[in-house]
């Protein structure tokens, strides 16, 4: 790491850290991850006083272009009905550093390619219809050309999801069947340089952003495929720059079973990539360290806490070190307890989910999400067989929280179905969750504050107070 960069200062023992072009953030913090403009931005926006100072805000590279802009966003309104959705989004931008976030899981599994497919159409919507019409011709060559060239060898190691998606015949067009790591251990330079190249472009064409590169999915230990680790990171390095400050994260992309998988007096899978990481970053130039784990839910059912803990422990410890900012993306309550270890930064998708998925809730409570309730750091169902559900929480006087933040579900609107229970109660789906469900992931904000203030003596504490469905504590010996 070059000697003239600081991202991290420790002083009085508060530490604070900068993220693109905002200094003096205060950690712990929480940076919400929007995923659409449907829910995500909105309510990002809706509750943007919900949110710290120059609160960190996760958003999706390569598609945040098409989500700023869209006429449902800049056509926002206020009380006045004069529109204010590009005033919103300019100042969304200049107060808050974005953390471009591409979803590595589209690029790890091979069932994930129709939603890859569609993440990276989305902005084009030519290039949509015409990939579509060469597979109906049967033609995949001319549908891969309308996608990158990175991409292209991924979607085609699995086109079924794809062709069932659009209704084509199963086998219309041939899979190559190549697994994704072999995928990721060949990409070309070329490949590369087009599309980070456009991901670190436009993300420094924000006023204050730094990048978080896709990268292979790590589960067991393979030397080729590390190196193709170490390249996609240091490939974005190049690109994510500004006035010659590096604005790229070096990004470790970890299986929960990586954690456990070492054999007697051998190191597990994730602490040999550590050692990697402390190299590729020392001799290097980053603005700092992100580490997804992937399924982070299982890591307390698996038992392999202890292992967690140790794992964090030496990256925050690395990380002061180096005075680099460390980001935990998709971690949620897993996040919050690492932030007691040297992790600065949590997140979590709106949704709390831990990935990108495709389809949703068949049951009517299903619809509703499941909904955060920050005095217990746990969520809840709309409602439940055991008593244990929002509708319970709400007979007992709603959440508690941030202030910004409802306590109950608004009224909802007159178009909702009056044969249908839970609509006359609290509207549809969607609008429970763009109103009330969705909002409430913000009370993660407020977890972080209460860590900062010493209201909580540290985020470990909250949890085992808690009843959480998946965070589970070995006792200290």
């Amino acid at each position: 790491m070059s000697d003239s960069n600081y991202f991290k200062t420790t002083s009085d023992g508060e530490t604070t850290v900068q993220i693109g072009n905002h200094k003096g953030i205060e950690t712990p913090f929480f940076a919400p991850e929007i995923k659409n403009w449907q829910n995500d931005l909105h309510v990002t926006l809706d509750y943007r006083e919900a949110l710290d100072d120059h609160n960190p805000v996760l958003v999706p590279a390569w598609d945040w272009q098409r989500l700023r802009e869209k006429n449902a966003i800049l056509q926002r309104r206020n009380d006045g009905e004069t529109p204010i959705g590009e005033k919103e989004i300019k100042e969304l931008e200049q107060n808050h550093p974005l953390i471009y976030y591409f979803p590595p899981e589209l690029f790890a599994y091979r069932g994930k390619t129709n939603i890859l497919r569609t993440y990276l159409l989305k902005r084009d919507k030519e290039a949509k219809s015409d990939f579509k019409s060469a597979l109906q011709d049967e033609n995949s060559e001319a549908a891969l050309n309308q996608l990158p060239g990175f991409a292209r060898p991924f979607i085609q190691s699995n086109f079924n999801p794809i062709l069932n998606d659009f209704s084509i015949s199963k086998g219309a067009v041939s899979d190559s069947g190549k697994d994704p790591e072999e995928i990721w251990k060949s990409v070309p330079d070329s490949h590369y340089n087009e599309f980070f190249g456009q991901i670190a472009a436009e993300a420094m064409d924000r006023p204050s952003a730094v990048v978080v590169p896709p990268v292979p999915l790590i589960q067991r230990y393979d030397g080729d495929l590390i190196t193709a680790v170490c390249k996609a990171n240091s490939k974005m390095s190049e690109f994510a720059r500004e006035d010659g400050e590096p604005r790229a994260y070096f990004h470790l992309y970890l299986h929960y079973t990586s954690f456990s998988d070492g054999r007697r007096g051998e190191e597990e899978t994730a602490s040999r990539a550590l050692k990697i990481l402390r190299n590729e970053v020392e001799r290097g130039d980053y603005a700092g360290i992100a580490v997804t784990i992937y399924k982070g839910q299982e890591v307390f059912e698996s038992s392999t806490a202890p292992r967690v803990e140790t794992f964090f422990r030496n990256l925050g410890s690395f990380a002061k070190e180096q005075n680099l900012p460390v980001i935990s993306p998709r971690s949620e309550w897993l996040g919050f307890w690492a932030t007691d270890l040297g992790i600065d930064g949590f997140s979590s998708l709106y949704n709390g989910s831990w990935v990108y998925r495709s389809g949703g809730a068949v049951d009517d409570v299903d619809q509703y999400g499941y909904t955060m309730v920050p005095s217990e750091s746990r969520s809840l169902k709309l409602q439940s067989n055991n008593g244990k559900d929002i509708e319970d929480q709400i007979a007992n006087g709603g959440l508690s929280g941030l202030d910004a933040l409802p306590d109950v579900p608004p009224k909802p609107p007159s178009d909702f179905d009056p044969d249908n229970g839970l609509q006359s109660r609290y509207g549809t789906p969607f609008y429970y969750r763009r109103h009330f469900g969705k909002p409430q992931k913000l009370n993660h904000v407020w977890e972080a504050r209460q860590v900062r203030s010493g209201n909580s003596p540290s985020a470990r504490d909250r949890l085992e107070d808690s009843e959480n469905e998946y965070v589970e504590f070995e006792e200290e010996s």
